[in-house]
């Protein structure tokens, strides 16, 4: 055989040995909104990948105040990826009666859900979206160095917190790290502390009408997130979320209102930091309490030419392998049947929301807006520039009993 023939004959071998792979793979988009888990998620997209080559998924992370805007923009523009994280309740409800997420109804399955994640996913019976990344509990990380060097022991209570304040104050040492720019860490610190006095049942009948956030006894909860405020680092006021994380796993402070998905961020920081968790401290009248909610529920988009992809990729994501990968390297899963296996950080969130957890106010469309209240309010109360009273009575007044 001649060279040319030679060449011809490779070239057909070769061509005919090609897989048909490339042309026939499917590209999903997926937006997420936690760039400091950027490796660790895209370590679970890889595995899904690997069992799955037909399918790839092209993960961009964007920056969480960023996000919502981003979306939002999106989706009115029809630009949105083949698969949307959005929060359980309002914002996938204004989703799905705007038609831009598909009917995942019978099509994923919830079975391992956890029962706070089956009831996130369901709308008025329908499913939209499923939180497959995690949930997040929300409790008091403390920095167990700071708190060993100095021989002292977790808040339990209110008073016991405050005591503490003083205490590592009087030793040059901030108290709380809390940064109060955007108004996220005070809007939760006054989530746990009414959580501590409602539990549960108290906020369902704030969702319902039966309670108000004005009764004295809840009045509490505004007036000891005042209190609170000559515990936080200086410059607080003018401090962002994000810039007060990396202060808190520097070890800048000796506590900080924090959350189970926070962990992998200041680990990222600060590899060698040494925290716990304990419930945030009980007001009077109330127990120590976390707040859980879901890390986003991810719906696929409605106009998206990969939906039988995008359903594959959900229903894997509520199997055990990759929930076992969330509990072990981002934060607690939404899988009933998986807990952390070598984390004793979150074994300790576990174990701390079991005293008194809530779920989160803003997953619930009738005291939604109670969470962006307190944050909008939040500095004008530090600065007694408005009272306790007249606090709860803003976040009582967005209280919508009845809505859906």
């Amino acid at each position: 055989m001649n060279k040319h023939l030679r060449r011809l004959a490779v070239l057909a071998l070769t061509t005919w040995a090609m897989p048909a792979l490339a042309a026939d793979q499917v590209t999903l988009t997926f937006w997420h909104n936690h760039p400091e888990w950027k490796d660790r998620v895209q370590a679970i997209l890889d595995k899904f990948e690997a069992e799955n080559p037909g399918i790839h998924i092209q993960l961009d992370e964007i920056p969480g105040p960023d996000y919502t805007p981003k979306m939002n923009t999106a989706l009115t523009a029809g630009e949105a990826p083949d698969i949307i994280e959005l929060q359980p309740g309002p914002q996938m409800r204004a989703a799905e009666e705007s038609g831009y997420v598909l009917d995942l109804t019978g099509k994923v399955d919830l079975s391992a859900l956890t029962p706070s994640a089956l009831d996130a996913a369901q709308i008025d019976g329908k499913v939209y979206g499923v939180p497959v990344f995690g949930e997040y509990t929300v409790g008091l990380y403390y920095n167990k160095d700071i708190f060993a060097a100095n021989s002292l022991s977790p808040p339990k209570t209110s008073d016991e917190l405050m005591k503490l304040c003083g205490v590592l104050k009087a030793k040059g040492i901030a108290p709380m790290i809390a940064p109060s720019q955007d108004g996220v860490i005070p809007a939760f610190l006054y989530m746990l502390s009414a959580s501590s006095i409602l539990g549960p049942e108290g906020l369902n009948a704030v969702r319902k009408g039966e309670r108000k956030l004005t009764d004295p006894d809840l009045v509490v909860a505004a007036k000891f997130l005042q209190d609170l405020y000559p515990c936080f680092e200086e410059g607080a006021l003018g401090t962002p979320y994000v810039e007060g994380k990396a202060l808190f796993a520097l070890g800048k402070g000796a506590m900080m209102e924090g959350g189970s998905a926070d962990y992998a961020g200041f680990t990222q920081t600060n590899p060698k930091i040494n925290l716990g968790v304990v419930p945030f401290p009980a007001v009077p009248g109330g127990k120590g309490s976390t707040v859980t909610g879901m890390e986003g529920a991810f719906a696929v988009n409605s106009q998206s030419k990969g939906q039988d992809a995008a359903i594959t990729f959900l229903n894997w994501m509520l199997t055990a392998a990759p929930a076992q990968m969330i509990a072990d390297t981002i934060t607690l899963t939404t899988n009933k049947n998986v807990s952390p296996a070598h984390n004793e950080v979150m074994k300790e969130m576990v174990e701390a929301s079991k005293v008194n957890d809530v779920r989160v106010f803003y997953e619930f469309p009738e005291v939604g807006d109670i969470y962006a209240t307190a944050g909008t309010n939040s500095q004008p109360l530090f600065l007694k520039e408005m009272s306790p009273e007249d606090f709860a009575a803003a976040l009582q007044a967005t209280v919508k009993p009845g809505t859906k």
